[in-house]
């Protein structure tokens, strides 16, 4: 192709028709300017079309993450609503009896509350996106906006909740709590109940249980151990609340990204 058009410049030249050969040069880049702009529309084109397949794979996976995440909050909503549960319980149990003492299930309630359950935001996909700046390929502003705040929020959360865990829980409730009870689950639980049996004989585990009902029982105890389980019941009650709003949110920008 490029041959022939040398050809006909030369003959264009050899005849010294000079306007037909400048008017043909002036054809020549014109075909070369319109071949260079459809080759950058192509090239365009095809940008487009790799960042449209990266942003449908990008919003795939948060889409998984987001599913993942909005499973794992249903279980922390029903391990916090057994705390606070529990809690409720033995609040319940002191205000009918007047003592923090039960035979049959208070062991085991305020063991219990001395654990608890660290959240750890799934966000493997976010933080992808924004260490390697490929956050910006999510076309959509608002959405890309909601997203972010988002991933912040369950970033605060898990902070609130380390901290709530960290200081109230791990800090005041379960040393004071275990100064006051028998670390076990009583005869409910066989296998800490044949454990207890191979460590102390029936009356030594007799002689703790009855020393732990008399710090329950004891009135100089009262005020002490129902601010500690207070406390610690509204605590619970903030985390159930907490993940039940996040769980909402999830579920929002779910629909949002799946449409």
């Amino acid at each position: 192709m490029i041959k022939f058009f040398r050809k006909i410049r030369q003959k264009l030249l050899t005849e010294h028709k000079f306007s037909k050969y400048l008017t043909y040069a002036f054809g020549e880049i014109i075909l070369v300017v319109i071949g260079i702009l459809i080759a950058l529309q192509i090239n365009n084109w095809n940008q487009k079309r790799i960042e449209n397949n990266k942003e449908k794979l990008i919003l795939a996976e948060l889409i998984i993450d987001l599913e993942e995440q909005s499973r794992l909050l249903k279980d922390y909503v029903e391990t916090e609503s057994s705390f606070y549960q529990n809690g409720k319980d033995i609040l319940t149990h002191f205000a009918k009896n007047q003592t923090f003492y039960d035979n049959d299930t208070i062991y085991a309630k305020l063991n219990s509350l001395a654990s608890r359950r660290t959240f750890t935001p799934l966000n493997t996909t976010f933080q992808e996106l924004i260490s390697t700046g490929t956050i910006g390929i999510l076309k959509d502003k608002p959405t890309k906006r909601k997203i972010i705040q988002y991933y912040k929020e369950l970033e605060r959360i898990s902070s609130v909740i380390a901290n709530n865990n960290v200081h109230i829980v791990d800090g005041i409730y379960q040393p004071e709590i275990l100064k006051q009870t028998l670390f076990t689950l009583d005869e409910d639980d066989p296998v800490l109940e044949n454990m207890n049996k191979l460590i102390f004989d029936r009356e030594s585990l007799n002689s703790i249980r009855n020393t732990s009902k008399d710090l329950l029982s004891d009135a100089n105890n009262t005020l002490h151990l129902f601010n500690l389980v207070e406390q610690r019941t509204i605590v619970a009650q903030t985390h159930v609340e907490i993940y039940k709003t996040i769980y909402l949110q999830t579920k929002d920008l779910l629909f949002d990204l799946n449409n």
